[in-house]
C-alpha cells in the first residue's frame, strides 16, 4: 500500500513515506479481518503484529525462491537447444487452512518454472506442473522449496481452521 501511495502521490520524500506508512498501517489494522478471511476470529493485537512480522520476514523468502528460479528459466531460455524435461509432481500438504492452501497454491505458481494445476482434497496433496524434473533430486528440489513456503504459511495461519 504504501508503494501505491507513493505512486499516487507522485513523489518520494519523507513526508509522503510517513503520511503512507501511517495510512497502510492503519488500513491494514482496521481491515486485517478482510484479509485474513476470518471475520468472526478477532486476533489480539500481539498476535496481529506476530503474524504481521512474519509475513514482513517471509517476503525476502518468497523474493530470494522467485530470483533463484528465474534464473533457472533464463538459462533454459538463452540456450540454443534448451534441455529441459517437464512434468508434474505431487506435493503432500499438511495446511489445514484454506486461505493458507490457497495463498501457497499461488506462491508455487508465482515461482518461475512451476505451475500449480489442482489440489486433491482427499490425498491432501498439489499437483504441480515443473519445467524441470530431469532427475529425483530436482524433484525433491522443487518440493523443498514447496515445503518452505509451506512452512512459512503455516507459521502465519497457525490457529486457523477455516
Amino acid at each position: 500500500m504504501l508503494i501505491f501511495w507513493v505512486i499516487l502521490t507522485g513523489s518520494i520524500s519523507w513526508e509522503n513515506i510517513t503520511v503512507g506508512s501511517l495510512v497502510a498501517a492503519l488500513a491494514s489494522f482496521l481491515f486485517y479481518d478482510m484479509f485474513f478471511r476470518v471475520s468472526s476470529i478477532h486476533l489480539p493485537l500481539r498476535e496481529y503484529f506476530l503474524r504481521l512480522t512474519l509475513i514482513l520476514f517471509f517476503i525476502p523468502v518468497f523474493v530470494y525462491e522467485t530470483f533463484m528460479s528465474s534464473l533457472k528459466i533464463a538459462r533454459y531460455t538463452f540456450q540454443p537447444s534448451p534441455t529441459f524435461s517437464p512434468g508434474i509432481i505431487k506435493v503432500k500438504t499438511h495446511l489445514k487452512n484454506v486461505t493458507g492452501i490457497a495463498i501457497l497454491a499461488n506462491l508455487i505458481t508465482l515461482t518461475p518454472g512451476t505451475l500449480t494445476l489442482d489440489f486433491d482434497l482427499s490425498e491432501r496433496c498439489f499437483l504441480v506442473h515443473c519445467i524441470d524434473v530431469f532427475t529425483e533430486q530436482e524433484v525433491e528440489l522443487h518440493r523443498t522449496t514447496m515445503g518452505r513456503f509451506e512452512r512459512w504459511i503455516g507459521r502465519i495461519f497457525q490457529k486457523w481452521k477455516y
